[in-house]
Order: C-alpha cells, then sequence, then structure tokens
C-alpha cells in the first residue's frame, strides 16, 4: 500500500554502504550487489542485471552527485521486503548527469509494486531538495543522522 512507504523504515532495513569500488556505473553496481544484504528470494545476479538492464536505457544520475539506480519491474514481492540502500562510492564516477556532476552517493530502491516504486521516488526526490538531508548525504553520514532527517517525508 502507497501509505504504507516509510523512507526512513526502508533505509533501516537496506543500510548504508561505504567505500563502493568501481570506475564505472556497471563495476560499481557489482561491487554493490556483492556487498549489500538482499532480501529472501532476490539473488545478487538478478539486482545487478536489473541495475544494468536500466541504465542501459538512461542514466540514473540524478544531478549534484546523486543517483538513484533502480530495476524497471519490482524485485521482491513482499511489503515488507522494500528496503533503501544508500551507497557511498569511494571514487566520483562519471553516470552522464545532466549537470554533468559525477556520482558520489548511489540511492538504491528495491519495491515491490510500480505505485510503491513511483512512490518512493517522488519522496527521495523531495528529500534531495532537503538541504539538511543533502548535506548529510554529501558528508557521508550514518544512519543515525540521515534516519530523522526522513521523518517529515
Amino acid at each position: 500500500m502507497i501509505s504504507d512507504v516509510n523512507i526512513g523504515e526502508f533505509l533501516r532495513l537496506g543500510g548504508i554502504y561505504k567505500d563502493i569500488g568501481g570506475a564505472t556505473a556497471i563495476e560499481c553496481f557489482d561491487s554493490i550487489c556483492k556487498k549489500i544484504n538482499l532480501p529472501q528470494g532476490l539473488s545478487a545476479r538478478h539486482l545487478y542485471e536489473a541495475l544494468c538492464q536500466r541504465e542501459s536505457v538512461l542514466s540514473t544520475a540524478v544531478g549534484k552527485g546523486f543517483a538513484i539506480p533502480h530495476s524497471q519491474q519490482p524485485l521482491v514481492k513482499r511489503v515488507e521486503d522494500q528496503r533503501i540502500y544508500i551507497c557511498y562510492l569511494k571514487e566520483p564516477i562519471d553516470m552522464q548527469a545532466m549537470d554533468s556532476k559525477r556520482v558520489s552517493t548511489m540511492i538504491i530502491p528495491l519495491s515491490c509494486s510500480v505505485q510503491a516504486h513511483l512512490h518512493i521516488i517522488s519522496r527521495l526526490a523531495r528529500l534531495l531538495q532537503n538541504p539538511q538531508f543533502k548535506n548529510a548525504l554529501e558528508t557521508r553520514q550514518d544512519l543515525n543522522v540521515i534516519f530523522p532527517l526522513t521523518r517529515q517525508f
């Protein structure tokens, strides 16, 4: 259900990962998929292929050093398996962002429906407009700093 979208709780389930290696988006996706804790029933390979496929269509870089890589189709079946991962890259990478800024942080949502996915993406876009949230990501803060900033969204 859309009303169940809670960015903070999704972040708690997904987590924050630092020092993601890779010189390209595809290499970073590989590193991420090998490192993150996935819900049962979703393989690292399946997520990797979904992220690569979506990225081949159009860059998921949203500007200001951020990207929101995601699948074109829901990858989890249960509401309780939805989550969001924040991944801080070791080195910024070029993902062809409209503002030409290199990406240093990827935010990867997993959702169970197209409606939930669109709602999550919308809330993330609003959060990225919040100076405090944006600063927390730019300074690579942990969940204990970022979680309270999500409460209003």
